[in-house]
């Protein structure tokens, strides 16, 4: 059926050459002819190629091809691990001492601290730019020379100068064995690093150590009877540390510096305690809140507003009227912070003086004056970067949020409230 097809087909194109009168036409019908009976063979061929038909000594090119270039692969790929590894380990003492004391030198506490340190993720780690500020780092250093021992100790000596003075250190190095040629390699004997316990009596966010902020995770701390503490691998240098600016808090003095010592030449474990204090902000904020708060109570028009003083002559059970009833705050304390017996990770307002209010009012139409007396209540918890701050009577202290409410509830007069919302809106 196909062959009659193809036979009638061709028919038909010859029949219409042999009409065809100018002479180009029949010879572009003649050329046509020709390349569409070629067609067919070529198309069986390319199909039987991409068919996977190929002869024996094709397919074996082929293989050997493949074979060729898998090897190839796999020889470059072991090359490029072999001369990477070699290239990563230290095999000799010097190589060991001089990878050590060159992190020292550039500032690299990421190179500098031993693979020891990362191991337990309890501790909390410095920064690159903070050892870089540290003062009293390694300016230079010279290896000069190594030995052996009569039990096989190996120890090298290195001069390093450190603020213009030349320190000569001896540190012990031990090797490593690993499996496979040219893998051993060499390590210190001891850290590399000492370590600081960090203690506050708070739940610092973070701190600045040299200038540089640095992050205390809540994960990287434990809590002991003396407040919060960090574990901070250390090198070789001075740590200054500070607060930052912004903090709700600041410390007592100003020296809370600790000097890591060279290798060899020192404790290996430190500590130190931050003396903190409430800062300026931490006090103008709380103050802040407890004027509002004294201004929406001085506002109110009755004398039993919720958490506000109240009239100690006519209570809510009293049935005498009351009307034209005006408080006035007449005496307040001095305002400061101190903190709390038992907890000292908050802080109150001191309660070494009452204040008071001096309230009038006409009660079936008599004239009546109250002074009623009460203590300033302030509650602060924070952990430097933010704060909760609640203030009012004992047992009753509202929030800054609280009081917003109440004094957009009672439509009292603006308050220093609106003043220290926009002072927090401002705060950096």
């Amino acid at each position: 059926m196909v062959e009659r097809k193809k036979k009638d087909g061709e028919q038909w194109l010859a029949r219409a050459v042999s009409h065809a009168r100018p002479e180009v036409v029949r010879t572009t019908f003649t050329t046509s002819i020709q390349r569409v009976s070629r067609i067919p063979g070529q198309v069986g061929e390319f199909s039987g190629r991409a068919a996977g038909i190929l002869t024996r000594k094709e397919a074996r090119a082929v293989h050997v091809r493949l074979t060729l270039t898998t090897l190839f692969i796999t020889l470059l790929a072991i090359l490029v691990a072999a001369v990477g590894n070699y290239l990563s380990l230290t095999h000799t003492p010097e190589d060991s001492m001089d990878r050590y004391m060159s992190a020292l030198e550039r500032g690299d506490y990421i190179a500098g601290i031993d693979r020891g340190a990362y191991s337990d993720f309890t501790y909390t780690y410095l920064t690159n730019s903070i050892y870089r500020a540290a003062q009293g780092r390694v300016e230079n250093y010279t290896i000069t020379g190594t030995r052996k021992d009569t039990t096989g100790q190996v120890t090298a000596s290195v001069l390093a100068t450190v603020a213009g003075q030349d320190h000569q250190l001896t540190l012990p190095l031990t090797q490593i064995p690993r499996t496979g040629p040219f893998n051993d390699s060499w390590e210190l004997a001891t850290p590399a690093q000492s370590y600081l316990t960090l203690t506050a009596p708070v739940a610092l966010a973070g701190v600045q150590v040299n200038g540089q902020s640095l992050d205390l995770p809540v994960t990287r701390r434990t809590e002991t009877g003396a407040g919060y503490q960090w574990v901070i691998p250390t090198l070789p240098g001075t740590y200054d540390f500070t607060l930052p600016s912004s903090s709700y808090y600041t410390l007592n003095h100003a020296d809370h510096v600790i000097t890591a010592p060279l290798p060899g030449q020192g404790p290996a474990t430190q500590e130190l305690t931050l003396d903190v204090r409430p800062s300026p902000r931490m006090w103008n904020e709380t103050n802040n809140l407890i004027t509002s708060w004294l201004e929406r109570c001085e506002s109110a028009r009755r004398l039993d507003v919720a958490g506000c003083p109240t009239s100690l002559l006519h209570g809510e059970d009293s049935t005498t009227t009351i009307s034209n009833v005006s408080w006035e705050l007449t005496d307040r304390p001095a305002f400061y912070l101190v903190p709390d017996r038992t907890d000292p990770t908050v802080w109150r307002a001191s309660r070494y003086r009452q204040a008071t209010f001096e309230v009038t009012y006409l009660a079936d139409g008599k004239a009546q004056r109250e002074i009623i007396p009460f203590y300033i209540n302030a509650e602060v918890v924070s952990d430097g970067t933010q704060a909760d701050i609640s203030v009012g009577l004992g047992g009753s202290e509202e929030s800054e949020a609280q009081l917003r409410q109440a004094i957009t509830s009672e439509d009292a007069a603006k308050s220093t409230l609106q003043k220290f919302v926009a002072s927090l809106e401002n705060t950096p």
